[in-house]
């Protein structure tokens, strides 16, 4: 029987250490024409809500050295407001609980049989994070102490998990346009991670004699 897997759950099981790695070997079997993907299909339809639209993604992947294959779906109500004179595309929580509707469904390749239902927020944080992380572990110099961030949304955590974890990080700057936001997630990065992390006042300062730029 297929394991359900909630986000939470999935955080107790899933480092970024191994998320690294799990990656690594995807790339480099996509690279050798072993692993398989189909790039992402978008189906947007209008809602009852004006300026709201329904968007329904799919992709899928298959990693033969890990004998499984992934079908991730998103179901996702998404506006495009523009916020201080720039569009900006929102995510509208419209589920109960205000809840992210996404998934991945592991299947078995020998068997097909279905492994697992997983909750996908947690996770695609840490893989976009991992990508990235593998990036500096391949082109980073290895005495790479500094990194420059730019924003502090929730992508940008896994961003420094991924830099410390492949390098010894001593220290980081970032820039968001959200300053209250900004000190508040230094202070809650830095914490997590045991790195000074100083926010700044631009993009051009945080990449200002730093190793990495994020």
């Amino acid at each position: 029987m297929a394991l359900a897997i909630t986000n939470e759950e999935a955080q107790k099981l899933l480092g970024m250490e191994d998320c690294i790695v799990a990656l690594e070997l995807a790339y480099k079997e996509l690279g050798e024409g072993v692993a398989v993907n189909r790039p992402r299909t978008d189906i947007h339809v209008s809602t009852s809500v004006p300026q709201q639209t329904f968007r329904f993604k799919t992709m899928e992947g298959v990693i033969p050295g890990l004998g499984v294959t992934a079908l991730r779906v998103n179901s996702d109500i998404v506006s495009w407001p523009v916020i201080d004179g720039k569009q900006r595309q929102i995510k509208v929580m419209s589920a109960p609980g205000q809840t992210q509707c996404a998934f991945i469904i592991l299947f078995k390749n020998d068997t097909g049989e279905p492994l697992a239902i997983i909750q996908d927020s947690y996770i695609q944080r840490m893989r976009v994070g991992a990508s990235n992380g593998l990036a500096a572990k391949y082109l980073a110099r290895e005495d790479a102490r500094t990194v420059g961030l730019i924003g502090s949304g929730w992508q940008a955590g896994a961003q420094l998990m991924a830099c410390a974890a492949v390098r010894g990080i001593k220290s980081v700057k970032v820039y968001s346009q959200n300053s209250q936001h900004c000190t508040e997630f230094a202070r809650e990065m830095g914490n997590l991670l045991g790195v000074e992390i100083l926010p700044v006042g631009s993009g051009e300062e945080a990449m200002r004699g730093v190793d990495i730029v994020v």
